[in-house]
């Protein structure tokens, strides 16, 4: 499904704009492992970070992830 999503927004026929793909994965080793075998990455590169960001006390569990995908990688 990610490949169709993919291909689906570097179509030319496709005039939405997009660059990024972004999602809040579950911080969970399946899902993380899917979606960096398929090319996103962490928006922040530490937990710490994005809880900072978001507004979550440093103590409490990430629940989810926040992870891009650029699709420049795909247009060339």
């Amino acid at each position: 499904m990610i490949i169709k999503i993919k291909s689906w927004f570097v179509d030319g026929s496709n005039k939405t704009g997009c660059r990024f793909i972004v999602v809040d994965a579950y911080n969970d080793f399946k899902p993380l492992r899917y979606y960096f075998s398929n090319g996103f990455v962490e928006l922040f590169s530490t937990e710490e970070q994005e809880k900072l960001f978001t507004g979550i006390d440093v103590d409490q569990k990430l629940e989810t992830r926040l992870l891009f995908f650029d699709l420049i990688v795909l247009a060339g």
